[in-house]
């Protein structure tokens, strides 16, 4: 186990901030939408964001001993919730990406991008909470066990449903990118679990890229694993940087064994070599039989950013033979921004119905719509919850004995924002709250 030096805030400093903070984000995203005050923005928002993260940052790192003034009960509801803070030397963004999976024993299992300035190569951390999500501590890790590279991306949490390719339902796998510090080729790589993310095998190379793996038009690169199990296969959602006809697409492969993976198949790729659609996830409502993925569509006809689109399809293999449309929110404002994520869930106290629930980057607030997935039929919740890069979504089951007497509930996951570095200060923390109802009103 890795030396790591951990600490939390106090909430009452953490409230003080936060209105800085989410004037922080405003600005940001006036930085993205209006270019002709580039020049002035950047500056703002450099001067704002060293301002706010400093301060966290202080805060955080003043006291290895510094605890929460008022820590969240076990199974109860709270927001704003610092579970892991990197070292003030760690690399790159220090954390990114935070994703769950909760086990049939109601435990959760927690990873993210994880820059550890004492790794000689990267890997996947796995924590544990047994108590909602509100602690978490270490309970494994992810290492590259076949490239010699690290694994460094977007790491995902998925169980499987039943059976499948020789090992047991329950079974939890990983995927994630692993690339050398060079960048210069990837894969994204599956491993398995069938201790409860105890332990991990490799399993597969899911889908290759010949690099570089930076973001960079004309470079080779590939991204953001999302797995749905269908019928008797399991399907891989990813972005690719591989075909040169695109900026960057999103695709799918499939495979029935866990080893052999079937041959790319688009969901996303528009034909303007410009445009750049990425961070695709999906879910499904067995109400309406409706497959919903979401995405981020940079450069396209919304100008601005990069605006939350999503897909609606009756097979989670058809997504490339449908029309995508942007989520508008019925509130006049601004529509969600940049690396979404969705999830279905039945309504609560709706016998017979469900919600899809999605947010984005730009905004606090999660988005919800009915099984339809009426286009005008987008409505903000608060959640309280911070925003961040690719904020995970997960509903999560609660113990009949516990403060939530088992209701389900909204889980939220930030692992931090991307381009934050330097003094800026990332970390991971989540939140738990009611399941929303769709909004009547």
């Amino acid at each position: 186990m890795v030396s790591r030096s951990r600490v939390a805030f106090t909430p009452r400093l953490t409230s003080q901030l936060k209105p800085l903070a989410n004037f922080l984000n405003a600005l940001f995203i006036q930085l993205r939408v209006a270019p002709r005050h580039q020049s002035f923005l950047t500056t703002m928002y450099n001067i704002m964001r060293d301002l706010t993260v400093t301060a966290l940052a202080v805060v955080a790192l003043a006291s290895p001993t510094t605890t929460r003034a008022v820590k969240p009960k076990a199974w109860t509801n709270f927001n704003d919730n610092p579970v892991f803070y990197p070292e003030i030397n760690a690399t790159s963004w220090r954390t990114l990406y935070g994703r769950t999976l909760q086990l049939p024993d109601n435990s959760i299992l927690l990873s993210w991008e994880d820059y550890d300035p004492d790794a000689t190569l990267t890997y996947f951390p796995i924590w544990k909470s047994t108590d909602g999500g509100v602690s978490f501590k270490y309970f494994s890790r992810v290492d590259d066990q076949v490239n010699g590279w690290g694994n460094w991306y977007q790491p995902f949490l998925y169980a499987l449903p039943e059976p499948f390719g020789g090992y047991p339902k329950g079974t939890v796998l990983l995927a994630g990118v692993s690339t050398p510090r060079d960048l210069e080729e990837a894969y994204i790589d599956l491993y398995a679990s069938t201790n409860k993310g105890q332990d991990w095998e490799f399993v597969s190379h899911i889908v290759y890229g010949p690099g570089r793996e930076v973001i960079d038009k004309g470079q080779q690169a590939v991204w953001e694993p999302f797995f749905h199990m269908y019928k008797d296969q399991l399907i891989c959602y990813y972005s690719t940087q591989v075909d040169p006809n695109h900026n960057q697409k999103l695709s799918h492969k499939t495979t029935k064994d866990l080893r052999n993976w079937s041959m790319e198949v688009d969901d996303v790729a528009e034909p303007d070599s410009s445009v750049r659609p990425g961070m695709a996830t999906v879910a499904y409502s067995p109400v309406s039989k409706n497959y919903v993925m979401t995405f981020e569509y940079c450069g396209g006809p919304i100008a601005g950013g990069c605006p939350v689109y999503y897909k609606v399809s009756k097979s989670p293999l058809t997504f490339g033979t449908v029309a995508s449309q942007p989520i508008i929110p019925d509130d006049g404002q601004l529509n969600p921004n940049g690396s979404p994520f969705v999830i279905w869930t039945p309504e609560p106290d709706k016998k017979g119905k469900g919600i899809f629930i999605a947010n984005g980057n730009s905004r606090e607030e999660v988005f919800v719509n009915t099984d339809a997935v009426d286009p005008k039929g987008w409505k903000p919740v608060n959640v309280g919850q911070w925003s961040a890069y690719s904020r995970e979504l997960r509903i999560i089951n609660t113990p009949t004995y516990s403060a939530a007497e088992g209701k389900q509930k909204l889980l939220i996951t930030n692992g931090g924002n991307i381009g934050c570095s330097g003094s800026c200060y990332n970390f991971v923390a989540n939140g738990v709250v009611d399941i929303p109802n769709y909004p009547l009103s």
